[in-house]
């Protein structure tokens, strides 16, 4: 079993000892993030670290229970360099189970946060490792209240509005109304011409200069003929009513005239974009757990550093960090796999070897040698001659070979001239 790592003593928090001995402890704060579609009930309690941000925080989330080993460690030791905080993470992985707690590949139902997420239990032991002693106890101990309505972050509230907004579509006002308009303004208008007293001919009508602009004159076109033109520039009588005549044709050709109703589209999609911005001021409304002015600010603040710690840029890092882990792993074992079988052919080839070596020595082996002569020199001594081992027992000197040979010759003779003569 590896021994625990050394706890980093010199860097820890002064801060700590006077909390603990205050009258009260710090409160634990709530609030909705918003991560992966899914939105999680947030606990933070507020320490004070002698660094530039001059607090931390201790984080859980109330989804799993779990309590953030990260936060634990930074708000404990607060100047403790990255090497030393890896280290306690990864013996504390080692060391416990750390699943359930927080979003994995083997728990993909859970929404994963940045940072190393560690149990109720495992925490207060920790804890106690780590003198935190009552703080710790605070954040496993506190219980949000179902009933209320806690802040949300930017992410949550801009992802409850656009469901707002995705629910109830806005309705376009109807087309009728802008005609309406255009019939009243005629008839004024009218109205106007009648009462006015027409002193000359540029004040009876209102005939447009010739320097108007094109819109206009092809109105004048369409809607009213061309002798009113002519008739306009006489002056006209007090008694006739030449003024009031062309007065029914503007009022039909407006009415008739489609040009408005395009115009009907554009102003409701003017005006939905609109809603979100009465939405965002309903949670600050409704929330009356957080005093207003300067409090708010920093309770503002502080959920967006929360919110950029565990869902933000954090975890962004800790995604590149743990994708980069996971090629390294992959890349090993592929070079693994790939010396294994380098070393397997390598074998092979030399058993090959082995064997095709061993198969020519065999050949050179049996083939027949070429028929040589030899020259020898003769011999000086006398050969050996091989005799039988019956021989070899008579063996007998030269002298007494020839004596007896010459005895076997005489009884031969005597035989023969005693035993012939008795055959004629």
């Amino acid at each position: 079993m590896v021994a625990r790592p050394p706890l980093p003593l010199r860097s820890a928090n002064p801060h700590i000892k006077d909390h603990l001995n205050a009258a009260s402890l710090p409160p634990v704060k709530y609030q909705i993030l918003h991560c992966q579609g899914k939105e999680i009930l947030v606990g933070r309690l507020k320490i004070e670290t002698p660094t530039e941000s001059g607090h931390a925080f201790i984080l859980r989330r109330f989804d799993t229970g779990a309590v953030s080993l990260t936060t634990m460690f930074r708000a404990a030791f607060p100047n403790a360099s990255d090497y030393e905080e890896k280290v306690e993470i990864q013996w504390v992985k080692e060391h416990h189970d750390l699943s359930g707690n927080n979003g994995s590949t083997k728990d993909t139902h859970i929404t994963r946060l940045a940072g190393t997420w560690v149990s109720p239990q495992l925490a207060l032991e920790l804890g106690k490792a780590y003198s935190l002693g009552k703080i710790i106890n605070s954040v496993v101990e506190a219980v949000p209240d179902p009933t209320a309505n806690y802040r949300r972050s930017g992410k949550a509230a801009a992802a409850a509005n656009s469901a707002n907004t995705n629910a109830t579509p806005a309705v376009p006002p109807p087309a009728t109304t802008t005609t309406t308009m255009t019939v009243t303004e005629t008839v004024t208008a009218a109205t106007k011409v009648e009462v006015t007293k027409p002193p000359s001919a540029s004040k009876s009508l209102p005939t447009p200069s010739p320097t108007a602009a094109n819109p206009p004159a092809k109105r004048r076109k369409e809607s009213s003929p061309v002798p009113s033109l002519s008739q306009s520039s006489k002056p006209p009588s007090r008694a006739s009513p030449s003024p009031i005549k062309p007065a029914p044709p503007r009022r039909s050709a407006r009415t008739k005239s489609p040009a408005p109703r395009p115009i009907v589209p554009l102003t409701s999609v003017t005006r939905t974009p609109k809603a979100p911005r009465s939405a965002k001021k309903d949670p600050v409304a409704s929330t009356s757990h957080t005093p207003g002015g300067t409090e708010l600010a920093t309770v503002d603040e502080e959920n967006l550093l929360v919110e950029d710690g565990v869902t933000g840029s954090e975890l962004h890092d800790e995604d590149i960090r743990e994708q980069r882990k996971l090629i390294r792993d992959l890349k090993a074992k592929r070079d693994a796999a790939k010396a294994a079988v380098l070393a397997e052919e390598e074998e092979e080839d030399m058993d090959v070897a082995e064997e095709t070596s061993g198969g020519k020595k065999r050949e050179r082996e049996d083939e027949e040698k070429p028929l040589q002569f030899e020259f020898k020199q003769p011999e000086g001594e006398e050969r050996a001659i091989a005799t039988n081992r019956r021989v070899s027992r008579f063996h007998l000197e030269p002298r007494t070979k020839s004596f007896a040979w010459g005895v076997a010759a005489f009884a031969m003779g005597m035989g023969a001239v005693t035993f012939l003569p008795n055959f004629f």
